[in-house]
Protein backbone atom coordinates (compact mmCIF):
# COMPACT_ATOMS: atom_id res chain seq x y z
CA UNK A 1 0.00 0.00 0.00
CA UNK A 2 3.01 2.34 -0.08
CA UNK A 3 2.25 5.40 -2.15
CA UNK A 4 -1.31 4.31 -2.91
CA UNK A 5 -3.83 7.18 -3.07
CA UNK A 6 -6.14 6.35 -0.16
CA UNK A 7 -8.79 8.74 -1.44
CA UNK A 8 -9.10 7.07 -4.83
CA UNK A 9 -8.43 3.46 -3.78
CA UNK A 10 -10.92 2.78 -1.01
CA UNK A 11 -11.97 -0.86 -0.66
CA UNK A 12 -12.20 -3.67 1.87
CA UNK A 13 -8.59 -3.78 3.04
CA UNK A 14 -9.03 -7.28 4.53
CA UNK A 15 -9.39 -8.89 1.12
CA UNK A 16 -6.85 -11.20 -0.44
CA UNK A 17 -7.11 -9.50 -3.83
CA UNK A 18 -9.00 -6.59 -5.38
CA UNK A 19 -9.26 -4.86 -8.75
CA UNK A 20 -10.37 -1.38 -9.84
CA UNK A 21 -11.62 -0.36 -13.27
CA UNK A 22 -11.06 3.34 -13.87
CA UNK A 23 -10.35 5.74 -16.72
CA UNK A 24 -7.48 8.17 -17.13
CA UNK A 25 -9.33 10.92 -15.26
CA UNK A 26 -9.59 8.70 -12.16
CA UNK A 27 -13.32 8.00 -12.61
CA UNK A 28 -14.07 4.55 -11.19
CA UNK A 29 -16.35 2.33 -13.28
CA UNK A 30 -16.36 -0.39 -10.66
CA UNK A 31 -14.59 -2.67 -8.22
CA UNK A 32 -14.05 -6.42 -8.15
CA UNK A 33 -13.10 -8.62 -5.18
CA UNK A 34 -15.21 -9.96 -2.32
CA UNK A 35 -14.14 -12.05 0.64
CA UNK A 36 -16.60 -13.70 3.00
CA UNK A 37 -14.48 -15.39 5.65
CA UNK A 38 -11.36 -17.33 6.62
CA UNK A 39 -9.07 -19.20 4.23
CA UNK A 40 -11.72 -21.84 3.56
CA UNK A 41 -14.17 -19.09 2.54
CA UNK A 42 -11.74 -16.67 0.94
CA UNK A 43 -12.85 -17.35 -2.64
CA UNK A 44 -16.54 -18.22 -2.25
CA UNK A 45 -17.69 -14.95 -3.85
CA UNK A 46 -15.22 -14.61 -6.73
CA UNK A 47 -14.60 -16.56 -9.93
CA UNK A 48 -13.00 -16.18 -13.34
CA UNK A 49 -16.42 -16.00 -15.11
CA UNK A 50 -17.70 -13.18 -12.87
CA UNK A 51 -14.39 -11.32 -13.21
CA UNK A 52 -14.81 -11.51 -16.98
CA UNK A 53 -18.37 -10.19 -16.67
CA UNK A 54 -17.14 -7.35 -14.46
CA UNK A 55 -14.59 -6.40 -17.14
CA UNK A 56 -17.28 -6.45 -19.85
CA UNK A 57 -19.64 -4.32 -17.74
CA UNK A 58 -16.85 -1.86 -16.93
CA UNK A 59 -16.03 -1.51 -20.63
CA UNK A 60 -19.68 -0.78 -21.41
CA UNK A 61 -19.72 1.93 -18.75
CA UNK A 62 -16.47 3.34 -20.12
CA UNK A 63 -17.91 3.47 -23.65
CA UNK A 64 -20.89 5.46 -22.36
CA UNK A 65 -18.73 7.94 -20.45
CA UNK A 66 -19.18 10.88 -19.81
CA UNK A 67 -22.96 10.71 -20.35
CA UNK A 68 -23.21 8.30 -17.39
CA UNK A 69 -20.96 10.32 -15.11
CA UNK A 70 -23.76 10.68 -12.54
CA UNK A 71 -23.96 6.88 -12.09
CA UNK A 72 -20.23 6.78 -11.29
CA UNK A 73 -19.87 9.83 -9.04
CA UNK A 74 -20.60 7.91 -5.83
CA UNK A 75 -17.85 5.36 -6.43
CA UNK A 76 -15.24 7.62 -4.81
CA UNK A 77 -15.55 7.99 -1.06
CA UNK A 78 -14.98 10.88 1.32
CA UNK A 79 -11.50 12.32 1.57
CA UNK A 80 -9.55 10.33 4.19
CA UNK A 81 -7.57 11.72 7.10
CA UNK A 82 -4.30 10.44 5.63
CA UNK A 83 -3.58 10.63 1.87
CA UNK A 84 -1.21 7.63 1.87
CA UNK A 85 -0.70 4.66 4.18
CA UNK A 86 2.83 5.59 5.21
CA UNK A 87 1.50 8.71 6.95
CA UNK A 88 -0.82 6.72 9.23
CA UNK A 89 0.57 6.66 12.80
CA UNK A 90 2.27 3.34 13.41
CA UNK A 91 3.19 2.80 9.76
CA UNK A 92 5.69 5.62 9.27
CA UNK A 93 8.68 3.37 10.01
CA UNK A 94 7.67 1.02 7.21
CA UNK A 95 8.06 3.81 4.66
CA UNK A 96 11.83 3.83 5.11
CA UNK A 97 14.01 2.14 2.49
CA UNK A 98 13.11 -0.41 -0.15
CA UNK A 99 9.98 -2.51 0.16
CA UNK A 100 10.93 -5.83 1.72
CA UNK A 101 9.04 -8.44 3.71
CA UNK A 102 9.90 -6.51 6.86
CA UNK A 103 8.87 -3.03 5.80
CA UNK A 104 6.09 -3.44 3.24
CA UNK A 105 2.63 -2.11 4.15
CA UNK A 106 -0.05 -4.75 3.73
CA UNK A 107 -3.60 -3.68 2.90
CA UNK A 108 -4.97 -4.93 6.22
CA UNK A 109 -2.38 -2.87 8.10
CA UNK A 110 -3.88 0.32 6.68
CA UNK A 111 -7.37 -0.62 7.86
CA UNK A 112 -6.11 -1.77 11.25
CA UNK A 113 -4.08 1.36 11.95
CA UNK A 114 -6.80 3.73 10.74
CA UNK A 115 -9.22 2.20 13.24
CA UNK A 116 -6.62 2.24 15.99
CA UNK A 117 -6.08 5.98 15.44
CA UNK A 118 -9.84 6.58 15.64
CA UNK A 119 -10.08 4.55 18.84
CA UNK A 120 -7.21 6.41 20.49
CA UNK A 121 -8.79 9.72 19.47
CA UNK A 122 -12.17 8.51 20.86
CA UNK A 123 -13.79 8.75 17.43
CA UNK A 124 -14.43 5.04 16.80
CA UNK A 125 -18.00 4.29 15.72
CA UNK A 126 -19.97 1.21 14.74
CA UNK A 127 -19.49 2.12 11.06
CA UNK A 128 -15.74 1.63 11.57
CA UNK A 129 -16.31 -1.90 12.92
CA UNK A 130 -19.12 -3.32 10.78
CA UNK A 131 -17.64 -2.77 7.33
CA UNK A 132 -18.40 -3.92 3.77
CA UNK A 133 -21.50 -6.03 4.41
CA UNK A 134 -22.12 -8.90 2.02
CA UNK A 135 -25.25 -8.93 -0.18
CA UNK A 136 -26.44 -11.80 2.04
CA UNK A 137 -26.77 -9.31 4.88
CA UNK A 138 -29.80 -7.85 3.11
CA UNK A 139 -31.05 -11.22 1.84
CA UNK A 140 -29.40 -11.49 -1.57
CA UNK A 141 -27.41 -14.59 -2.53
CA UNK A 142 -25.69 -13.62 -5.78
CA UNK A 143 -24.63 -16.09 -8.48
CA UNK A 144 -20.86 -16.28 -8.04
CA UNK A 145 -20.23 -16.70 -11.78
CA UNK A 146 -22.35 -13.69 -12.72
CA UNK A 147 -21.70 -11.23 -9.91
CA UNK A 148 -25.05 -9.42 -10.16
CA UNK A 149 -27.70 -12.03 -10.88
CA UNK A 150 -29.77 -13.08 -7.87
CA UNK A 151 -29.47 -16.80 -7.19
CA UNK A 152 -31.59 -16.85 -4.05
CA UNK A 153 -33.58 -14.42 -1.93
CA UNK A 154 -33.40 -15.26 1.75
CA UNK A 155 -36.75 -15.65 3.51
CA UNK A 156 -38.06 -12.76 5.64
CA UNK A 157 -35.20 -10.57 4.49
CA UNK A 158 -35.23 -6.93 3.35
CA UNK A 159 -34.72 -8.14 -0.24
CA UNK A 160 -37.76 -10.42 -0.04
CA UNK A 161 -39.87 -7.60 1.38
CA UNK A 162 -38.75 -5.46 -1.58
CA UNK A 163 -40.13 -8.15 -3.95
CA UNK A 164 -36.79 -8.96 -5.54
CA UNK A 165 -36.89 -12.38 -7.20
CA UNK A 166 -34.34 -15.09 -8.07
CA UNK A 167 -33.13 -14.45 -11.60
CA UNK A 168 -33.27 -10.67 -11.27
CA UNK A 169 -30.09 -8.85 -12.26
CA UNK A 170 -29.09 -5.87 -10.15
CA UNK A 171 -28.36 -2.86 -12.37
CA UNK A 172 -28.33 0.21 -10.13
CA UNK A 173 -28.20 0.73 -6.38
CA UNK A 174 -28.60 4.19 -4.87
CA UNK A 175 -28.01 5.59 -8.36
CA UNK A 176 -24.69 3.79 -8.83
CA UNK A 177 -24.07 1.48 -11.80
CA UNK A 178 -22.99 -2.00 -10.68
CA UNK A 179 -20.51 -4.45 -12.20
CA UNK A 180 -19.90 -6.95 -9.36
CA UNK A 181 -20.64 -7.97 -5.78
CA UNK A 182 -17.86 -5.62 -4.67
CA UNK A 183 -19.89 -2.71 -6.06
CA UNK A 184 -22.90 -3.86 -4.04
CA UNK A 185 -20.70 -3.99 -0.93
CA UNK A 186 -19.40 -0.48 -1.62
CA UNK A 187 -22.97 0.87 -1.62
CA UNK A 188 -23.88 -1.09 1.52
CA UNK A 189 -20.70 0.01 3.28
CA UNK A 190 -21.51 3.68 2.72
CA UNK A 191 -25.24 3.40 3.40
CA UNK A 192 -26.78 4.53 6.68
CA UNK A 193 -28.05 1.85 9.06
CA UNK A 194 -31.58 3.23 8.77
CA UNK A 195 -32.12 3.76 5.07
CA UNK A 196 -33.93 2.78 1.92
CA UNK A 197 -31.84 1.58 -1.01
CA UNK A 198 -33.25 2.70 -4.35
CA UNK A 199 -32.47 -0.31 -6.53
CA UNK A 200 -33.07 -1.09 -10.20
CA UNK A 201 -33.27 -4.70 -11.37
CA UNK A 202 -33.52 -6.27 -14.81
CA UNK A 203 -36.13 -9.03 -15.00
CA UNK A 204 -36.25 -10.51 -18.47
CA UNK A 205 -36.94 -7.56 -20.81
CA UNK A 206 -38.27 -5.40 -17.95
CA UNK A 207 -36.35 -2.87 -15.90
CA UNK A 208 -38.00 -2.51 -12.49
CA UNK A 209 -37.47 -0.07 -9.59
CA UNK A 210 -37.22 -1.62 -6.12
CA UNK A 211 -36.83 -0.04 -2.70
CA UNK A 212 -34.99 -2.06 -0.04
CA UNK A 213 -35.79 -0.81 3.47
CA UNK A 214 -32.95 -1.42 5.96
CA UNK A 215 -32.74 -0.98 9.71
CA UNK A 216 -31.32 -2.59 12.84
CA UNK A 217 -28.24 -4.82 12.84
CA UNK A 218 -28.07 -5.66 9.13
CA UNK A 219 -24.46 -4.46 8.80
CA UNK A 220 -23.12 -6.75 11.54
CA UNK A 221 -21.13 -9.84 10.61
CA UNK A 222 -18.22 -12.06 11.60
CA UNK A 223 -15.00 -10.12 12.32
CA UNK A 224 -12.83 -13.03 13.38
CA UNK A 225 -11.39 -13.74 9.91
CA UNK A 226 -10.31 -10.14 9.36
CA UNK A 227 -6.61 -9.51 9.84
CA UNK A 228 -7.47 -5.96 10.87
CA UNK A 229 -9.57 -7.27 13.76
CA UNK A 230 -6.38 -7.64 15.78
CA UNK A 231 -6.61 -3.91 16.48
CA UNK A 232 -9.77 -4.65 18.50
CA UNK A 233 -8.27 -7.48 20.53
CA UNK A 234 -6.87 -6.60 23.96
CA UNK A 235 -4.44 -9.51 23.76
CA UNK A 236 -6.83 -12.44 23.67
CA UNK A 237 -8.59 -14.73 21.21
CA UNK A 238 -11.88 -16.35 22.16
CA UNK A 239 -14.21 -18.98 20.69
CA UNK A 240 -17.79 -19.93 21.64
CA UNK A 241 -18.07 -22.15 24.71
CA UNK A 242 -18.99 -25.63 23.51
CA UNK A 243 -21.27 -27.93 25.53
CA UNK A 244 -18.49 -30.49 26.00
CA UNK A 245 -16.18 -27.90 27.54
CA UNK A 246 -19.02 -26.47 29.60
CA UNK A 247 -19.76 -29.89 31.10
CA UNK A 248 -16.08 -30.62 31.67
CA UNK A 249 -15.57 -27.33 33.54
CA UNK A 250 -18.87 -27.70 35.46
CA UNK A 251 -20.12 -24.32 34.32
CA UNK A 252 -23.64 -23.66 35.71
CA UNK A 253 -26.31 -24.81 33.28
CA UNK A 254 -27.91 -21.39 32.81
CA UNK A 255 -24.61 -19.67 32.01
CA UNK A 256 -23.11 -19.24 28.56
CA UNK A 257 -19.76 -17.76 27.70
CA UNK A 258 -16.69 -17.41 25.54
CA UNK A 259 -13.74 -19.77 25.91
CA UNK A 260 -10.36 -18.02 26.00
CA UNK A 261 -8.36 -19.98 23.46
CA UNK A 262 -5.22 -17.88 23.56
CA UNK A 263 -3.80 -15.01 25.61
CA UNK A 264 -0.93 -13.71 23.51
CA UNK A 265 1.98 -11.28 23.71
CA UNK A 266 4.09 -10.64 26.80
CA UNK A 267 3.25 -6.94 26.82
CA UNK A 268 -0.43 -7.24 25.96
CA UNK A 269 -2.96 -5.98 28.48
CA UNK A 270 -4.83 -9.29 28.85
CA UNK A 271 -1.72 -11.12 30.00
CA UNK A 272 -0.71 -8.27 32.30
CA UNK A 273 -4.20 -8.28 33.82
CA UNK A 274 -3.88 -12.00 34.63
CA UNK A 275 -6.16 -13.53 31.99
CA UNK A 276 -5.19 -17.12 31.18
CA UNK A 277 -5.67 -19.63 28.38
CA UNK A 278 -8.70 -21.74 29.26
CA UNK A 279 -10.56 -19.06 31.19
CA UNK A 280 -14.27 -18.78 30.40
CA UNK A 281 -15.74 -15.28 30.15
CA UNK A 282 -19.29 -15.33 31.52
CA UNK A 283 -20.07 -11.62 31.74
CA UNK A 284 -18.95 -8.26 30.40
CA UNK A 285 -19.58 -5.26 32.65
CA UNK A 286 -22.01 -7.35 34.69
CA UNK A 287 -24.10 -8.39 31.68
CA UNK A 288 -24.07 -11.80 29.97
CA UNK A 289 -21.23 -11.89 27.49
CA UNK A 290 -22.24 -11.76 23.79
CA UNK A 291 -22.49 -15.19 22.17
CA UNK A 292 -19.74 -14.55 19.62
CA UNK A 293 -16.33 -12.94 19.67
CA UNK A 294 -17.23 -10.29 17.08
CA UNK A 295 -19.90 -8.68 19.25
CA UNK A 296 -17.74 -9.10 22.36
CA UNK A 297 -14.90 -7.14 20.73
CA UNK A 298 -17.29 -4.54 19.32
CA UNK A 299 -18.90 -3.98 22.74
CA UNK A 300 -15.51 -3.64 24.43
CA UNK A 301 -14.26 -1.01 21.98
CA UNK A 302 -17.48 0.94 21.44
CA UNK A 303 -18.43 1.19 25.12
CA UNK A 304 -14.98 1.82 26.58
CA UNK A 305 -12.39 4.48 25.81
CA UNK A 306 -8.60 4.04 26.05
CA UNK A 307 -7.60 3.94 29.70
CA UNK A 308 -10.89 2.39 30.85
CA UNK A 309 -11.00 -0.87 32.77
CA UNK A 310 -13.46 -3.50 31.56
CA UNK A 311 -15.00 -5.78 34.17
CA UNK A 312 -14.93 -9.42 33.07
CA UNK A 313 -16.57 -12.17 35.09
CA UNK A 314 -14.68 -15.43 34.58
CA UNK A 315 -15.27 -19.07 35.35
CA UNK A 316 -11.97 -20.38 36.65
CA UNK A 317 -11.18 -23.42 38.80
CA UNK A 318 -14.87 -24.15 39.33
CA UNK A 319 -15.93 -20.71 40.57
CA UNK A 320 -16.67 -17.17 39.45
CA UNK A 321 -13.92 -14.59 39.55
CA UNK A 322 -13.94 -10.93 38.50
CA UNK A 323 -11.05 -9.41 36.62
CA UNK A 324 -10.43 -5.83 35.45
CA UNK A 325 -9.05 -5.60 31.93
CA UNK A 326 -7.38 -2.22 31.16
CA UNK A 327 -7.61 -0.89 27.63
CA UNK A 328 -5.04 1.07 25.67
Amino acid sequence: MKGVDLHLFQFDYDQSWAAFFLNASGTICGRYGTRAGDKKNAATHISIPSFKKAIERALELHKAYPSNRGQLAGKVGAKPQYPVAEQIPGLEDRAVGLTTAKNCIHCHMAGERLRKVKYQEKRLSSSDIWIYPLPENIGLKIDVDDGLRVEKVLPRSPAERAAIKPGDELVLMNGQALISQADIQWVLHNAAVETQLETTVRRGVQTLPKRIALSGSWKESDLSWRESSWSFRPGLWTIPLMNEEKTKRKVPENDSGLFVKWVFGQGQVAKRAGLRDGDIILALDGEPVPADESHFLANVRLKHAPGDKVKLTLWRNGRREDLLLPLE
